[in-house]
């Protein structure tokens, strides 16, 4: 059984075609298939059933391919230590963030990351969730961090935090800024959210479902600062992640509301292909940008949670 063959067999399984794993692989479609028939031979059973429409693993196919991640992984573990025990830390760091994070998140940790390590390069790929998963699972991306969605093949995860969901309206409205809101008791609402492959609108659908929220319209905007400009000059209102409106507490160009009865919250996860583990300088970047979304989340909860500003209300009566 050879390394190759494995890898072969990772990605085969992972993009459910002998096509667009020998792409994946930089391999000829009739060279990865010729290996994967010699692994099935030497190991004597069928690892995939074979269609017009695809490919479909076997559960010998299942089995073996949570073998070989592992084995993937350790061997990544090994190249990994042998470079940072042979040289100082180098390479390229390719990460994907959310406009969440790029917005009031990302510099202070590129600002650091530069100046501590002048010899690493960090490329950033701002994307939604959906775009970033496809990403980290065909190997572009070293990691990403986005809110949990529906499992990928090829990833797996790693729960960073949880913060608030926060409701924004436009500085003219009557109601006070940082006020909190009951939605169920609003006006229906004009809503401007993100399309349904991003992560968090399913949840936020969930929530306006479940607790009767009055709608007017919604209108899906995939485009985070045209809904910040959309939702400053308008009667249009949005439902946002608090790291993404840090900047708007203080000197607000929109109104924030933290939501109550219930609150809303949004997790993160940090998410990488399942058969690599990070390089050295991909770790160090993780570490630092890990480090700032829980500094960030934490500043969240305490400034924008329903709860921090119900106990406010309690100690003001």
């Amino acid at each position: 059984m050879k390394l190759r063959q494995l890898q072969f067999l990772v990605a085969v399984y992972e993009d459910r075609s002998f096509t667009a794993a020998a792409r994946r692989s930089n391999a000829t479609q009739s060279g990865l298939s010729m290996q994967i028939k010699d692994l099935e031979e030497r190991l004597g059973v069928r690892l995939f059933d074979r269609s017009s429409t695809g490919v479909i693993p076997t559960s010998a196919g299942e089995r073996l391919y949570r073998r070989a991640t592992q084995i993937l992984r350790q061997v990544s573990a090994i190249q990994n230590d042998l470079e940072a025990h042979s040289c100082d830390v180098s390479g390229t760091v390719h990460v994907g963030m959310m406009p969440t994070f790029t917005r009031a998140v990302l510099a202070p940790v590129l600002d650091r990351f530069a100046r501590q390590y002048p010899h690493l390069e960090v490329k950033v790929t701002e994307a939604y969730s959906a775009v970033l998963s496809g990403e980290v699972a065909s190997g572009n991306l070293d990691f990403a961090i986005v809110p949990p969605g529906r499992d990928i093949a090829g990833i797996r995860a790693e729960h960073l935090d949880t913060d608030v969901e926060v409701f924004v309206t436009s500085p003219d409205t009557a109601r006070r800024h940082l006020e909190p809101i009951d939605l169920s008791k609003c006006e229906p609402l004009k809503l401007a959210l993100p399309g349904p492959s991003n992560a968090r609108r399913e949840k936020i659908d969930t929530y306006l479902k479940t607790y009767g929220i009055p709608i007017d319209t919604i209108m899906e905007l995939d485009a985070m600062m045209a809904t910040l400009d959309l939702v400053s000059r308008s009667d249009w209102t949005t439902i946002l992640p608090g790291c993404l409106c840090l900047p708007d507490i203080d000197q607000p160009k929109r109104k924030l509301h933290p939501i109550v009865r219930p609150p809303l919250a949004v997790d993160y996860i940090l998410i990488e292909p399942v058969s690599q583990i990070l390089s050295p300088a991909a770790q160090l970047f993780s570490d630092e940008i890990k480090s700032q979304i829980h500094k960030i989340c934490a500043i969240c909860r305490n400034n924008l949670g329903a709860v921090s500003f119900a106990a406010a209300e309690l100690e003001d009566a």
